[in-house]
């Protein structure tokens, strides 16, 4: 596994994926400290807890406020132990709900269009796309007419195919692979305007109780507090 660490001395701490390590670094100001993660974690997230529980006993008590950049991502952070500091962790069940900029305007999305694959700007440089897990991740394994099949059934329930937009990356290229991705695989493409609000918060506040989970220290996060959200 490959760790990816940026490091700025400071009392908050975030521990996070990488694929959402630029849109965290665009709204950090001050001091900031971050952790970032391989993506590939989501692929076996029962791994994820462990790591993620490594980086919260490294910050320890150095830090005022640690927080997780992660949603319950397939439970994988379920386990995970608030220590001295307690944890920040944002009450949605993947990323996709941060560069919506709310829970609610994720809810009203998902009302609207159901049927929707979103696509941002860190899991295309990832090459996380469809394509680049047909590719990448599948043929290598099992070839690539099964590779295009598999993917296929696991997008015979989606419509279309959304690049949120959020200002980081170049947007042309983006644009083109998701376009790519929508030709190739016969979906119908969106584009939206994401927002920064949900990773400010996440960093700075404020912490209301519909969009965040605050931790107690010494206590541990469960599936069941993500329940309703």
């Amino acid at each position: 596994m490959v760790e990816y660490i940026v490091s700025k001395t400071g009392t908050i701490a975030v521990i996070g994926c990488e694929v959402i390590k630029a849109e965290l670094e665009m709204v950090a100001q001050g001091s900031v400290q971050f952790h970032f993660l391989d993506q590939g974690l989501h692929r076996t997230p029962n791994k994820m807890a462990a790591l993620i529980q490594e980086k919260i006993d490294l910050v320890g008590e150095s830090v005022e406020r640690v927080v997780i950049a992660y949603g319950l991502c397939s439970g994988g952070i379920k386990g995970i132990r608030a220590r001295e500091t307690g944890l920040i962790v944002p009450r949605c069940h993947d990323c996709i709900a941060l560069f919506f900029g709310s829970l609610e305007a994720y809810r009203e999305a998902f009302k609207v269009r159901p049927g929707t694959y979103y696509l941002t700007p860190g899991w295309v440089a990832a090459k996380k796309d469809p394509l680049g897990i047909i590719y990448d991740d599948y043929a290598p394994k099992h070839g690539i007419e099964t590779a295009f099949w598999v993917m296929e059934e696991e997008l015979k329930h989606y419509t279309h195919i959304a690049l949120i937009d959020t200002g980081a990356g170049d947007i042309e290229a983006l644009r083109t692979r998701a376009l790519e991705n929508c030709h190739i695989l016969k979906k119908e493409y969106l584009e939206i305007k994401g927002s920064l609000d949900y990773f400010h918060n996440l960093i700075y506040g404020p912490y209301s109780d519909n969009e965040f989970l605050t931790i107690s220290p010494n206590s541990e996060v469960t599936e069941e507090m993500f329940l309703g959200s």
